[in-house]
């Protein structure tokens, strides 16, 4: 009987760190392109950090885009960078490539207390099961703390 027990025992335990584990990461951010478009950047060659050259597309969700409004930031307020590449056609023209990244920048204020009352996580090529955040959003926030002004944001409202 004893083995059956801890084995349970320990099933709970690790099913439970897990249910943690997802409580505290963000969720990838399905329907996005129906939000607010709030602007589209091209990053090119020579842009620090290279990793974020390319063709960005900034969504926000309705919460987002009130934030933007009234310089105050709900919880739940969510930011989408969906991030191309771009293909060069003989100096003429730029066109989307491959998708490099989903970017989401989430607002709650008592989750992500170290890094401004946002978290960050990051998917892969767009992928829900590949995130790139492994350290609770620090080095994301290292970028995002010069603009504690705005909120922390790199944007504005663009109508």
């Amino acid at each position: 009987m004893r083995p059956p027990t801890i084995v349970l025992v320990f099933s709970c335990l690790v099913g439970a760190a897990g249910v943690a584990l997802a409580a505290e990461s963000i969720r990838f951010p399905d329907g996005y392109r129906n939000w607010y478009v709030d602007h589209s950047t091209v990053a090119l060659q020579g842009h620090t950090p290279e990793s974020e050259v390319g063709i960005q597309q900034v969504y926000a969700n309705a919460l987002a885009l009130k934030g933007l409004e009234t310089g105050k930031f709900e919880d739940g307020a969510t930011f989408v960078v969906d991030h191309f590449e771009y293909v060069e056609d003989n100096n003429k023209t730029l066109t989307q490539g491959n998708r490099a990244v989903i970017a989401v920048m989430q607002r709650d204020q008592q989750r992500f207390k170290d890094t401004g009352g946002w978290g960050f996580e990051a998917f892969k090529g767009g992928d829900p099961n590949q995130r790139l955040v492994t350290d609770g959003g620090k080095e994301c926030f290292s970028c995002h703390a010069a603009h504690a002004d705005n909120n922390f944001l790199f944007t504005r409202l663009h109508r």
